[in-house]
């Protein structure tokens, strides 16, 4: 099984697919009433791809607490922008949050699930994955969920134009990312001939007429009449056999029911009754907001006030596991290989190198090469964060220092194959990942 991770831009074609599942689904529930249609569920939708960037962006945002306080501001933004309130006064804005209250849930959701896929790892397999759930899922929601999405045909249109072409450009692209090919010209044949199918069926349903349409639907409907023909003569012969049944008279038609008129007191007595409704209403409200709010604070408190870094494990010693991360071998070699270096720097004297001195010491494997590579890395100010993948690591570095980028590729490859995939990488592999690591240390 395929577990290389994909390019952060293959993600963002699994955000399209999604936000073209999403579009249609929530499109009744977050209309506003003082601009009607489209704008509401738009405004919501763009919180996906923005919560996607933000987390690219600020990785403040990967705290859960302002992640959560930032999505709950911008989903109640949108609202106020389609959203009007009915009143003056607490009433008009507890009316308001009342009627905003599953909006902007689902602008949060959305806007938690682009933060998440910024820091999935997502391999081509999950992306194919992706794809097929989507299709299904769009499929269901669109044929057998009809009266309950807004009856607009851009809409629809649109939904379907953007799983099309974010399922194609993504399952493409993760072919590339599986096959481990990073080049800029197959990124750019790939999405070109993504782009090329659903470019050619737009042309030809543009490129029918009306009346092209007309003449070719009358052509296959005298087709059909001249078929049916000898059929439908059958029929009336074997029908003319039978006796004609004499006419009965036409059926009674039902009568119209009498209209009961409703006493103005007693409406009035059961409004006043009902009253208790609205008042259950904001006081649930009320203590819904208060919940959210001690969420958030609760998120706060534990995560940035609370210095969430020195915790300690509640597990016994017995179930703490660890991972070599060094051979014995390698550990003396790179205590010798110090003191030579000590020795050389006090006495002044150059003392002879074998050939492969300038070789890193004790890199006999992919797992002791990276480390050597993070320690590399470290002293450049350029080491791994704590939320960052070995891909993204690769591609900062392939930033900051392009010259490096051929040598930060062969470790970053042998390493990812030897602890995530459990093969280890042959003795060819690993004399181009110590010349790389050679390389990165005499620049």
């Amino acid at each position: 099984m395929n577990t290389r991770t994909v390019d952060p831009r293959t993600t963002w074609a699994v955000v399209t697919m999604e936000a073209a599942l999403v579009l249609p689904i929530m499109s009744l529930p977050t209309q506003g009433d003082r601009i009607p249609g489209l704008l509401g569920p738009l405004l919501l939708l763009a919180l996906l791809p923005a919560g996607c960037a933000a987390v690219f962006r600020f990785p403040t945002l990967r705290d859960p607490a302002w992640r959560l306080l930032t999505g709950i501001g911008l989903a109640l933004l949108t609202r106020v922008v389609v959203e009007s309130v009915p009143e003056a006064g607490m009433n008009g804005l507890l009316m308001w949050l009342g009627r905003s209250l599953v909006p902007a849930a689902i602008g949060v959701g959305l806007w938690w699930r682009g933060g998440a896929l910024a820091v999935a790892e997502l391999t081509p397999g999950d992306v194919r994955t992706e794809f097929s759930v989507v299709a299904v899922c769009l499929l269901v929601s669109i044929a057998f969920a009809r009266p309950f999405l807004l009856a607009d045909p851009s809409l629809l249109g649109s939904s379907v134009a953007l799983f099309a072409v974010g399922g194609l450009i993504g399952t493409a692209l993760s072919r590339q990312d599986a096959a481990d090919v990073f080049t800029r010209n197959g990124r750019t044949l790939a999405v070109g001939t993504s782009l090329l199918l659903p470019a050619i069926t737009v042309g030809l349903v543009g490129s029918l007429r009306p009346e092209l349409l007309t003449a070719m639907w009358l052509f296959i409907a005298h087709a059909i009449e001249l078929l049916l023909t000898p059929i439908g003569l059958l029929l009336g012969w074997i029908a003319s056999l039978f006796p004609k049944a004499t006419p009965g008279p036409p059926p009674t038609p039902m009568p119209l029911p009498t209209r009961v008129p409703v006493d103005p007191a007693v409406m009035a007595d059961a409004q006043n009754r009902l009253a208790w409704v609205g008042t259950l209403i904001a006081f649930t409200l009320l203590v819904a907001a208060g919940l959210a709010l001690l969420l958030a604070a609760k998120l706060l408190l534990s995560n940035v006030i609370g210095a969430p870094t020195f915790w300690r494990s509640t597990t016994s010693v017995g179930e703490v596991v660890t991972e070599s991360s060094g051979t014995p071998a390698g550990e003396a070699a790179d205590l010798l290989g110090r003191l030579l270096a000590f020795l050389r720097a006090r006495f002044g004297r150059r003392m002879p190198e074998p050939p492969d001195a300038k070789l890193p010491i004790g890199a006999e494997d992919a797992w002791t090469a990276y480390e050597r590579l993070l320690a590399w890395a470290d002293a450049r100010g350029l080491g791994r964060r704590p939320s960052e993948t070995t891909g993204q690591l690769q591609l900062r570095l392939h930033r900051e220092v392009p010259d490096a980028a051929a040598g930060v590729d062969v470790v970053t490859r042998a390493f990812e194959w030897q602890r995530y995939g459990g093969v280890a990488p042959p003795p060819d592999t690993l004399r181009r990942v110590r010349h790389a690591l050679a390389s990165l240390i005499t620049r």
